[in-house]
């Protein structure tokens, strides 16, 4: 299970490395996406292909879900670590998240959200600790 908030920085030559306890439990293999807010994912091959089966019910025909699955499967990059352990952030998905230097990487169970420190820092002050735990409670009922 992939968890815990780890703080870090991006290269001159716009890489990263994943935080070693995150890295052993995303495996060797795994893509960066956009992610649903201003960050970018990072996903286990296994997952990505659990999460694109589940749209594999879409009709051909169907013009707008069509264009959202294109949007989608458009914002996947592969994820290709020199011999060194660090990857190359790339540039479409790097301007999505506002990524410069510093970084925030957090494991959310089964993928890696990585913000930039500015858009962390902005998540947090929204809202406290407890009202973001309250609203998740609230969801799940």
């Amino acid at each position: 299970m992939l968890f815990g908030e780890f703080d870090h920085q991006v290269d001159a030559k716009n890489r990263i490395r994943i935080p070693s306890k995150l890295k052993s439990e995303l495996g060797t293999r795994y893509v960066f996406m956009k992610g649903a807010s201003k960050c970018i994912s990072i996903y286990p091959e296994d997952k990505i292909n659990e999460l694109v089966s589940k749209f594999s019910g879409l009709s051909p025909f169907d013009e707008e879900a069509q264009k959202s699955y294109m949007e989608f499967m458009s914002s996947f990059h592969p994820a290709d670590e020199d011999g060194q352990g660090r990857i190359v952030i790339p540039e479409k998905l790097r301007e999505y998240a506002g990524i410069d230097k510093e970084v925030v990487s957090i494991g959310m169970v089964n993928h890696i959200d990585i913000y930039s420190k500015e858009e962390r820092e902005r998540i947090k002050n929204e809202k406290s600790y407890s009202e973001r735990i309250n609203l998740l409670w609230d969801r799940l009922k």
